[in-house]
């Protein structure tokens, strides 16, 4: 995932300095975590790539929302009207579907 992936993805079409610089900043950030969560394992096929790249995305969202609350808990309201807080660690939300793709023997330890 690039930092123009991820802008698209929150529909950010003409990013100011300021936002092109978190963008850069998080991707490759984004792209490590997922990298060291998953460890070396290199069997993972094209569709995996494809939901990990999705996820990627996801993970984007969420750390592109903690720039409106960087010293706080930051949130947003869902289609119900319901208050969602994310976690503070980005890609918390996306390691269910991550251990998908993981090697078997580091989730056994």
């Amino acid at each position: 995932m690039t930092a123009t992936d991820g802008l698209a993805f929150v529909r950010v079409a003409s990013p100011s300095a300021a936002e092109q610089a978190w963008a850069d900043a998080l991707a490759p950030a984004i792209n490590a975590a997922i990298d060291r969560y998953l460890g070396s394992y290199l069997g993972i096929p094209s569709d995996g790539e494809a939901e990990i790249g999705a996820l990627a995305l996801r993970a984007f969202g969420y750390g592109w929302k903690y720039r409106e609350a960087p010293f706080g808990e930051a949130s947003y309201v869902d289609q119900a009207g319901q208050s969602v807080r994310l976690a503070g660690d980005w890609i918390v939300p996306i390691k269910p579907a991550l251990n998908r793709w993981r090697d078997m023997g580091q989730l056994l330890g």
